[in-house]
């Protein structure tokens, strides 16, 4: 008698357990998979471990590239919360962006900060690298000379 009161909870526990893990896939209510957008290839690169940090002359230019699947209207670039002005050419599997940086972060550290959307999806990727920028050299500027009197 035991033995059969035994198999008997058994049977209902494990037809409970099955029942409520059949319930948990619900067919008609299945969200869209969203692949978000991948960047890559940045110029200048990335600071890799045991490596300084990159560093690039004063307003100059930098790319990096966004997978095919981004939607172009999107894609956004900050460099230290400054919006940078972005040339997008279309390379058929991804985008090639480019911009160039503000003169205001002449001799500074800065951060670009990416962002995009996917194409008719609601996901987006979000990525960035840090940079050192070179301060503008005064030999460039030009002097004035100095005229001696006689």
């Amino acid at each position: 008698m035991k033995i059969v009161k035994i198999l008997r909870n058994i049977t209902v526990l494990s037809a409970v357990l099955f029942s409520s893990t059949a319930f948990a896939y619900n067919a008609g209510n299945l969200a869209k998979e969203c692949k978000a957008p991948k960047f890559r290839d940045y110029v200048p690169p990335e600071k890799t471990k045991n490596t300084p940090v990159p560093e690039v002359e004063a307003e100059s230019k930098i790319e990096f590239t966004v997978s095919g699947n981004a939607d172009p209207s999107t894609i956004v670039a900050k460099a230290k919360k400054l919006p940078l002005k972005l040339t997008i050419t279309d390379r058929n599997s991804f985008y090639l962006v480019s911009a160039s940086l503000p003169a205001a972060l002449n001799g500074k550290y800065a951060r670009i900060d990416l962002k995009v959307k996917a194409h008719g999806g609601e996901c987006f990727a979000k990525d960035g690298w840090l940079i050192k920028i070179k301060k503008a050299s005064e030999a460039s500027e030009p002097k004035a000379e100095k005229i001696e009197k006689e």
